[in-house]
């Protein structure tokens, strides 16, 4: 039954194909040609178009793939910065003997003295300070308080195992309502060393946590406590506040505690490229996660560019290919030949040839020129991403450098605390802690300046200004970098006002500024990090601030600031470049190591306040950075 149709239908393709040869046949030898000139147009143009297409949209896909890296890598570094700095928060308040005190006396004021000051730069921070026995004494801030007071205190994770092991817990917990808060435990020691009682230094991931990735990054991100979304910054939100996760999205990320990512289209139609990361407790389970998007967009605009290029050239080539066939069909065999040779090399991904084609001005050297103009396109955002490739491995290198000093010494530390921590008098233990602070504050500051240097480089880098007690900053820069400056025994003086100089924590005379509290600390921390680390062992930092003349436009008087010291200075050719970034003078590079980023992270913060920097050095004999300061 189906051999008697099938022949039928094979005998008429068949005689369609035969009438169609028959009428090509028929028409003329210029009509052929041109028709046939016209298809190696079309194939060359086709064959070019594709490859380009492949290349770009396989760019554009690993950019945004890169990209999703990177948000994640940012948003685990933010938040890693948080923990670290409340940790160290926590570590200094259990060290001062006055709380110690409080707590065995049950005084919880000289403890509210002393976390006050705190809670004025972090705001969102929480203590509580108990006795060992799990009974509160101070909780700050006031409103914080009232809401806790029938909270028992080893029932928060971290508590507990901070008594037990002597030692700073940090846990991710889930508070009432599926708030993420994290908590900080250490355990703080009277004067014969015995534990008498418990800091915990707590703090939300909230509205303000991802507010802070997307003004410092750029980045959108979305987190979750188990699955329901408690704070987002992605357009329009993927659901609303308390609404949960796909199932899907839930049993890859907190059930298996793997990263997810999917496409995902909000309200309005916007597209994004989201990935998920699980947020792990101190007992190791996932007890919500981050996500963090990039909008694919771009993606889609510029595959939608190329289609709507390549058709309508396409089109026009034929069109215009077959009259000109008609007239000189001999001359265009051979350009319409090397086209498709050198459409044939790109897509097979040589770019370093042009497409050699005789110069005219027909349409044949129309679409030669344009798809030279594609193969330097193409060939100059290969080696331009190439370029950046070699940089960013240059970059990493230079940060892995620097960072491996610091680290290598914290490793060692720790192996040292963890198996000799029972056997070590009281004056080693402390000195290898202190050892232990300098590294972690070296590693803090390498942290804060490659965070910087990328926001400066994408044009994220902003400050909030307002009255700054300079006085203030430029003691608490110096109590920051206390750890190096102990570690060489050097000192800083500072001279206020009046010329008279005075040692730290003394200083008089120095008038309020108008700035970024934070950056101004930034600068400062920056300028004295590099004298203590460039001077000399035992040497004597010199902060001087001097009124500057009141400038005749009429804007606003300014401070000078200038820190000196006795180190080996820099040589006069190279100091015009110290301000850029990654730039070291020969002096700097044989003396320390370092990624050059101080300076120049400082210029921007200052020149962001609408100041300038300087400085002066003698080899051999020094060197004085300055910046000036608008004054409140």
């Amino acid at each position: 039954m189906i051999a008697p149709e099938s022949d039928p239908a094979r005998s008429r393709w068949r005689r369609l194909a035969t009438d169609a040869a028959g009428r090509v046949r028929r028409l003329g030898f210029r009509t052929q040609l041109g028709s046939f000139a016209v298809i190696l147009v079309v194939i060359g143009a086709g064959g070019s178009a594709a490859a380009g297409w492949q290349i770009v949209a396989g760019l554009l896909e690993k950019s945004t793939s890169e990209r999703i890296d990177l948000a994640t890598v940012t948003f685990a570094s933010m938040y890693q910065q948080r923990v670290a700095e409340a940790e160290l928060v926590a570590r200094q308040v259990s060290e001062r003997r006055v709380v110690a005190d409080s707590v065995v006396s049950r005084d919880p004021i000289p403890i509210l003295g002393v976390v006050d000051p705190i809670l004025t730069l972090r705001p969102y921070y929480r203590f509580v300070v108990a006795d060992e026995y799990g009974k509160v004494i101070a909780r700050a801030p006031v409103p914080f308080a009232a809401g806790a007071a029938n909270e028992r205190f080893f029932a928060v994770p971290g508590a507990a195992e901070s008594i037990e092991s002597d030692a700073t817990i940090t846990a991710l917990t889930q508070a009432p309502g599926c708030d993420l808060v994290v908590v900080v435990s250490s355990p703080t020691h009277n004067a014969t060393g015995t534990i008498v009682g418990i800091v915990q230094v707590r703090f939300p991931l909230d509205e303000e946590f991802v507010r802070r990735v997307k003004s410092d990054t750029g980045l959108d991100s979305s987190l979750y406590c188990a699955d329901r979304i408690v704070a987002t910054t992605l357009p329009g939100g993927t659901g609303a506040p308390g609404a949960r996760a796909d199932r899907r999205i839930r049993s890859e990320v907190l059930e298996g505690g793997r990263a997810h990512e999917d496409a995902v289209t909000l309200p309005g139609g916007r597209a994004f490229r989201v990935r998920w990361t699980p947020l792990i407790d101190l007992h190791g389970q996932s007890i919500g996660m981050y996500a963090v998007g990039h909008p694919v967009q771009s993606l889609l605009d510029a595959r939608a560019d190329i289609l709507g290029t390549y058709v309508p050239v396409m089109g026009g080539i034929a069109v215009v290919a077959l009259g000109l066939a008609s007239l000189g069909s001999f001359v265009l065999t051979g350009p319409l030949r090397r086209l498709a040779q050198g459409a044939a090399r790109i897509g097979a991904g040589d770019l370093d040839r042009p497409i050699m084609v005789a110069a005219s001005h027909d349409e044949v050297g129309q679409l030669a020129a344009r798809m030279e103009e594609m193969r330097q396109s193409i060939a100059s955002t290969y080696l331009r991403l190439r370029e950046l490739n070699d940089l960013k491995d240059e970059y990493l290198f230079s940060v892995a450098h620097e960072v491996r000093t610091p680290m290598t010494s914290l490793v060692a530390l720790v192996e040292i605390l963890a198996e000799d921590v029972d056997r070590l008098p009281p004056d080693e233990l402390r000195q290898v802690v202190n050892r232990v602070s300098r590294a972690v504050v070296r590693l803090n500051t390498l942290v804060e300046n490659v965070l910087d240097a990328g926001s400066i480089r994408a044009g994220r880098f902003t400050v909030r200004l307002g009255r700054v007690d300079l006085a203030d900053v430029v003691e608490t820069s110096i109590a920051t970098i206390g750890p190096i400056l102990e570690e060489k025994r050097q000192r800083v003086d500072v001279a206020g006002i009046d010329g008279a100089s005075r040692p730290a924590g003394m200083s008089a005379g120095i008038p309020d500024v108008w700035g970024d509290a934070r950056r101004l600390g930034q600068v400062m921390a920056n300028l004295l990090s590099n004298a203590a680390k460039y001077g000399p062992r035992g040497d004597v930092i010199v902060v001087r601030v001097t009124t500057e003349p009141v400038p005749l436009d009429g804007s606003r008087p300014r401070v000078r600031v200038s820190v000196s010291d006795s180190g080996p200075g820099i040589p006069l050719p190279d100091q015009a470049d110290v301000f850029e970034r990654h730039f070291r003078a020969s002096t700097a590079v044989l003396a320390a190591p370092g990624t050059g980023l101080g300076l120049a992270i400082t210029r921007a913060i200052v020149e962001a306040h609408g100041g300038s920097v300087g400085l002066r050095s003698d080899p051999g004999l020094g060197t004085t950075v300055w910046v000036t300061i608008g004054i409140a």
